[in-house]
């Protein structure tokens, strides 16, 4: 656990560097995405980060398609509109943070929705990800974070 006593910035700091212990990994994964077929038609899409109902569970992002013909099918592993996906970032080796970084006015949850926000975007982009042929933004579900969306590719 990281005890508390840390300044905001010293808090994302930290957070950060523990991220980026899966930042090879990461980048790979989308790589191998980003590679994979696209239908035809134009899609649009959405990356959503989840941190839990307090904002304090192992992070989760998950890819959202959209286009004209959206349909469901969780046995079909290529990407088409109506795809949801669990982008499995593998974050559950982040240590706790102390609870009283979450309480009162310092923030933690913001913090670490904004860092993590930012350092996945950035991934992305290593990855490749700012030409996919897909309008794709990025945002943090439950309002967690300032509320800014990221566009991760540019026709987004």
């Amino acid at each position: 656990m990281i005890p508390y006593g840390l300044s905001p910035d010293q808090f994302c700091q930290r957070y950060r560097r523990h991220l980026q212990r899966t930042t090879p990994t990461t980048i790979d994964k989308f790589r191998t995405l980003l590679a994979r077929a696209l239908p035809d038609e134009p899609l649009t899409g959405e990356v959503q980060l989840f941190l839990g109902e307090d904002g304090l569970d192992v992070p989760e992002a998950w890819l959202y398609l959209s286009g004209e013909n959206n349909k469901v099918d969780a046995s079909d592993p290529t990407l088409f509109a109506g795809k949801a996906m669990d982008l499995q970032l593998g974050l559950q080796s982040i240590p706790e943070f102390d609870l009283a970084y979450f309480e009162g006015d310092f923030g933690g949850v913001t913090l670490m929705a904004n860092t993590l926000k930012s350092w996945l975007a950035e991934c992305w982009w290593k990855a490749g990800g700012w030409s996919w042929p897909v309008a794709l933004t990025l945002a943090v579900h439950d309002g967690f974070d300032d509320g800014e969306r990221i566009a991760l590719t540019e026709t987004a």
